[in-house]
């Protein structure tokens, strides 16, 4: 059966893109940070997130899509040996043509081991991950395929999802996801002086003679001390 696709709006209408109709906005019943966007579709367990991040100037352009996803696998708490990037390689004009062709731009493919929720059981999934770098908007704009393909027998997606297996054909995901980057289009590049910018993971605080101070602040502000990384696994 073929996906009927259906243009979604995103960051009120400055960025569009085409995402299967049996995905749900996230954000019609569930808080997700303003720089992100989030679709789901349970019944197969798949996700994709669209974020805005800050443009990491110390990372080169060969580089930067592992750094996010290194970034991704660490704030989601996942281990070393449970994760691994299968490959990556430059993205071409044809498969993102809403951008210039000197503007760098990445895919990647990497799976993991993850528990879903607060779950002990864990899945298996594949990351279909594309990262366009906007040095001028100082932002990395990310955009992430979630899809499992094995399931924990007590894994609470069971119930939801019937019959899954592992498949040795990637071919029919990895052309829903380039479907997908084909059609994303920003209209109105003003977002980017709207979206909070977000704090490097390896930023260092040098007030530290100001902790009495602030000890509160900072426990109520983690998020800004790294990426916060919407995951359908691990929230």
């Amino acid at each position: 059966m073929s996906e009927i696709f259906e243009k979604r709006q995103l960051y009120g209408g400055a960025i569009e893109i085409d995402i299967p109709r049996r995905f749900v906005d996230v954000t019609s019943y569930r808080h997700v940070p303003d720089h992100q966007e989030l679709f789901s579709d349970e019944k197969s367990d798949q996700s994709v997130i669209i974020e805005l991040n800050e443009f990491q100037d110390h990372i080169s352009n060969a580089n930067a899509i592992k750094h996010h996803y290194e970034v991704l696998v660490e704030d989601a708490g996942i281990s070393t040996d449970k994760s691994v990037i299968l490959n990556f390689r430059d993205l071409t004009q044809a498969e993102m043509p809403n951008f210039d062709a000197s503007i760098p731009k990445y895919v990647l493919l990497a799976q993991q081991k993850i528990a879903k929720f607060n779950e002990t059981a864990e899945n298996t999934i594949n990351i279909y991950m594309a990262l366009v770098r906007l040095e001028k908007s100082k932002t990395d704009l990310l955009i992430t395929f979630n899809e499992a393909i094995i399931l924990a027998p007590t894994s609470s997606s069971v119930a939801v999802v019937q019959n899954l297996t592992p498949s040795n054909d990637q071919s029919k995901s990895e052309q829903l996801f380039l479907a997908m980057l084909k059609s994303f289009k920003i209209k109105d590049y003003s977002l980017f002086k709207y979206i909070p910018q977000l704090t490097p993971l390896n930023n260092n605080n040098n007030n530290n003679n100001n902790n009495n101070n602030n000890n509160n602040n900072n426990n109520n502000n983690n998020n800004n001390n790294k990426y916060t990384f919407i995951s359908y696994y691990n929230k």
